[in-house]
């Protein structure tokens, strides 16, 4: 396993680079305040509303403005009914791979250790605690088609086997 061939496998399977989401709950109290901690009304992002009379009940707290238009993604209807929005707070992208390990004898097994870089827009602020970069491991197996990624339990599953057959 070489590291170009891994990091072709990652990045198509793992579709980097994506978009990250967060789901606004616009009648949500806990969610309107948060909006507003993060100075997401200042930059005119959204509109919160800060009391609310009877006949308003139904009118959301979070309301965003034509600014935040570009980080809006379209909603069902069953998003509109619960009045949810989904909002692109960043983008995570594939950086490089750290170290290739064999995880068998026969080198038919390898785990690559890769690092993902987390890239906030404004809305980022809505998950603060999202880092910079993230350490990452793919599990891989070479077959009769060549290296493929596999899910971790499988790669668990497959080292377990070799070690009750031994």
């Amino acid at each position: 396993m070489d590291f170009k061939t891994a990091q072709n496998l990652i990045i198509k399977k793992y579709k980097y680079p994506s978009v990250i989401d967060f789901e606004v709950f616009c009648s949500d109290p806990i969610h309107a305040r948060r909006m507003l901690d993060s100075g997401l009304e200042e930059k005119g992002l959204v509109k919160i509303s800060k009391t609310r009379e009877f006949k308003d009940r139904e009118k959301p707290l979070i309301e965003f403005t034509a600014l935040s238009k570009n980080f809006l993604f379209e909603r069902t209807l069953e998003e509109k009914e619960y009045k949810i929005q989904k909002v692109k707070i960043g983008s995570k992208s594939f950086d490089k791979i750290i170290h290739i390990t064999a995880e068998t004898n026969d080198k038919r097994m390898a785990v690559a250790e890769y690092i993902v870089k987390y890239h906030m827009n404004e809305f980022g602020v809505l998950w603060p605690d999202l880092p910079a970069e993230k350490k990452e491991k793919a599990y891989f197996i070479f077959s009769d088609n060549g290296w493929q990624l596999i899910e971790k339990k499988d790669a668990e599953l497959m080292i377990l086997k070799k070690i009750i057959e031994k």
